[in-house]
C-alpha cells in the first residue's frame, strides 16, 4: 500500500506573543515548501510550546498525549521552549516524531520536508549561532494577523538575564538583536501594506542593541514611530534593571506609541528580589513610576507579581502588598512560584506550603483588582483614541476596542468599525469595563 504524502498542517500554539510571532514564521516557512493549513488536524500537527511554568508544560502534554493517540497516521511535531527543554522525553517517552527548538523554528518547512523524505534527523536544537533563523521575513508582509491591521515585530531574540525563577534563557538562549535598519524598513513595508498598529517584541527590549552595538531600543523606538501611516506602536517587555529615562522622553513626543507601559516587578521585598536575581532595588524601581508619572501623567503601567518564591516570609508578602498598594498598578499579572527544573530557585527548598502561596495570591488578586477599579474611574469624563478590534460580546450593536493606554473601551459601533481609529469620551465604567462615545 502506498503511504500518502503529508500535505496539510495546523499549529496549536501555547504561551506568549513571542510564540504567537514564531508560529506565524511557521506558517509561511510551511507554505513556502507547499503544504496547506487545515482548519482540522492535518497530516502534519504542530505543537508550538512553552515552558515559563510548569502547568504551560503539563497542559501541552496532555494535548500532545492525546493527539498521538488519535491521530496515529499524522506527523507530530513539538516546537518551542518545551522542545528545547525536553527534546529526549518528547521523542523517547511521547511518541514524538519531531522536535525543533526555537532557533530553528523558522525554517520549518524545509525540516518537515527533509523529515518527510529523509527521517534520519528528528531533533533540531541547536544553540549555535550559525544556527539561528532570521525573524525578519519579507513574506510576512502580506500574512494577516488574527488583527488584520496589526503586526507582532520580534527585534530580538533571547535574554542573558538569568532570573533564579526563569528558565527563558536556557531554552531561547543569549540575548541576539536583530539589525535596526532591517527592523525599520521591515516595519516601512507593513505600514506601506495597511498595517497601523505595530507591537515590537522581546524577551528585554530594553537590553536591545547591547550583544550588537546597534542602536539603544529609544533610539529604534523613536525610528519607528515616525513611520508616516502607524496609528499605535506598542512594545513588550521591559525589564526595571535597564528600563531608560529617554524611553519616557520618546513616548511622550510621539503621540502614536501607546502609553501602556509594562514592567515586571516580581516582588516588592529587596530581600527576594535580591534572591530572584533581579538586578534591581524597590528604591530604583520606585525612581522609573515617578519619572513615568512626571512625564506620562495618564499613562498606564502594568506589572507580572509572583508569590511563594523560596523564603518568602510573612513581611516580603506584605512589602509585595504594600508596593502594589504604592504604585498603583493599572493592571497585574499574578502567578504561584512553579519550580522550572534547570533555573537557580529549583534547587532551592520550596519552603512556601500551596496553601499559603493560594491565600496570598487571592489576597493580591484581590488588592490589584480594587485599585485596577479606582484607576478606570480616573478615566471617565477624559477624551482618547482607540482602535476598534472586535464585535462586543454582549451586544451586536457595540464594539470592542483599545485606548492609546490600551484599556478595552465598548463603544456604538458595527462590524463597518473594526479596524478603524476613532476618537472617544469616556463617559462610565460598569465592573471594570469602561463605556465611551465617539467624539463630534
Amino acid at each position: 500500500m502506498k503511504m500518502k504524502i503529508p500535505k496539510t498542517f495546523t499549529i496549536v500554539t501555547f504561551g506568549c506573543q513571542m510564540n504567537k510571532s514564531d508560529s506565524e514564521l511557521m506558517e509561511v516557512s510551511l507554505a513556502q515548501e507547499g503544504f496547506e493549513k487545515s482548519t482540522t488536524y492535518g497530516d502534519i500537527i504542530i505543537f508550538n510550546t512553552c515552558s515559563v511554568r510548569k502547568h504551560a508544560e503539563d497542559r501541552a502534554l496532555a494535548h500532545i498525549v492525546e493527539t498521538r493517540n488519535t491521530n496515529k497516521h499524522s506527523i507530530i511535531v513539538v516546537a518551542g521552549c518545551m522542545a528545547q527543554r525536553l527534546s529526549w522525553e518528547l521523542r523517547n517517552k511521547y511518541n514524538v516524531d519531531l522536535v525543533v527548538g526555537p532557533y530553528h523554528s523558522p525554517n520549518i518547512g524545509t525540516i518537515i520536508k527533509n523529515f518527510i523524505q529523509n527521517q534520519s534527523i528528528s531533533e533540531y536544537t541547536s544553540q549555535d549561532v550559525k544556527d539561528f533563523a532570521s525573524r525578519i521575513h519579507p513574506s510576512l508582509v502580506t500574512h494577516k494577523d488574527e488583527l488584520p491591521w496589526h503586526k507582532w515585530v520580534t527585534i530580538s531574540h533571547g535574554c542573558e538575564n538569568y532570573c533564579a525563577y526563569c528558565i527563558v534563557p536556557y531554552v531561547r538562549g543569549k540575548l541576539i538583536s536583530f539589525p535596526s535598519q532591517q527592523i525599520i524598513d521591515y516595519c516601512k513595508l507593513l505600514i506601506d501594506n495597511g498595517i497601523t498598529e505595530i507591537t515590537l517584541l522581546g524577551q528585554n527590549v530594553n537590553q536591545y542593541g547591547h550583544d550588537s552595538g546597534d542602536i539603544p531600543f529609544y533610539t529604534l523606538l523613536e525610528s519607528i514611530a515616525m513611520l508616516p501611516g502607524l496609528y499605535k506602536l506598542n512594545f513588550l517587555t521591559s525589564h526595571p534593571k535597564d528600563f531608560n529615562i529617554e524611553i519616557l522622553h520618546v513616548i511622550k513626543d510621539n503621540p502614536v506609541i501607546a502609553r501602556s507601559i509594562h514592567l515586571p516587578l516580581q516582588s516588592g521585598s529587596d530581600t527576594l528580589l535580591q534572591a530572584m536575581n533581579r538586578q534591581y532595588t524597590m528604591n530604583h524601581y520606585y525612581s522609573i513610576i515617578a519619572a513615568i508619572h512626571k512625564l506620562l501623567p495618564m499613562a498606564s503601567i502594568s506589572t507580572d507579581l509572583i508569590v511563594g518564591f523560596p523564603g518568602e516570609t510573612q513581611k516580603d508578602f506584605e512589602d509585595t502588598i504594600n508596593a502594589v498598594r504604592t504604585i498603583q498598578f493599572d493592571e497585574a499579572f499574578t502567578y504561584k512560584y512553579s519550580p522550572r527544573e534547570g533555573t537557580k530557585a529549583f534547587t532551592l527548598p520550596d519552603s512556601v506550603p500551596d496553601t499559603v502561596k493560594q491565600e496570598r495570591l487571592d489576597m493580591l488578586i484581590q488588592t490589584v483588582r480594587e485599585i485596577s477599579q479606582k484607576r478606570l474611574m480616573h478615566h471617565i469624563h477624559t477624551t482618547t483614541d482607540m482602535i476598534v478590534e472586535r464585535i462586543s460580546k454582549k451586544s451586536k450593536n457595540e464594539v470592542m476596542g483599545k485606548t492609546i493606554c490600551n484599556h478595552p473601551v465598548i463603544i456604538k459601533g458595527g462590524k463597518e468599525d473594526i479596524g478603524k481609529k476613532y476618537t472617544v469620551t469616556i463617559v462610565s465604567l460598569k465592573g471594570s469595563t469602561l463605556y465611551g462615545e465617539r467624539s463630534a
